[in-house]
């Protein structure tokens, strides 16, 4: 009875230790995956827009920004399929799990999240 004990003793405590993901932090993270590259190259549109001589990289940039912004739409519809349209309340929580994660630029940029999972 006693080797029983011994080996129920470490799983227990090394799997209580352990948190599944809730439901925010798993859509943080696949919006994050969606949409990190879009941020990506809206930030670089914003220096090249206050960098003088840099209309043409700032015109190509803006189509490659088109281009992702489409795959971001069909990427985000994935996430919408799988845990539907959010309320308000939601995004804010969203938000904060962005903000914790590896994801902070995209905490910041509410409209785009309102605009990709929002009702």
């Amino acid at each position: 009875m006693r080797p029983f004990f011994t080996l129920l003793l470490p799983l227990l405590f090394f799997g209580c230790g352990r948190q599944e993901a809730s439901r925010y932090d798993k859509i943080a993270t696949a919006y994050c995956e969606c949409a990190g590259k879009l941020v990506e190259m809206n930030q670089k549109a914003e220096s090249l827009a206050n960098t003088p001589d840099s209309t043409g990289a700032f015109q190509e940039n803006l189509r490659l920004i088109q281009d992702e912004y489409e795959k971001t739409k069909t990427c985000t519809a994935t996430i919408i399929a799988r845990f539907g349209k959010l309320k308000s309340a939601e995004l804010d929580s969203v938000k904060l799990s962005l903000d914790i994660e590896k994801c902070q630029a995209l905490s910041k940029q509410g409209d785009l999240l309102q605009e990709m999972l929002g009702e």
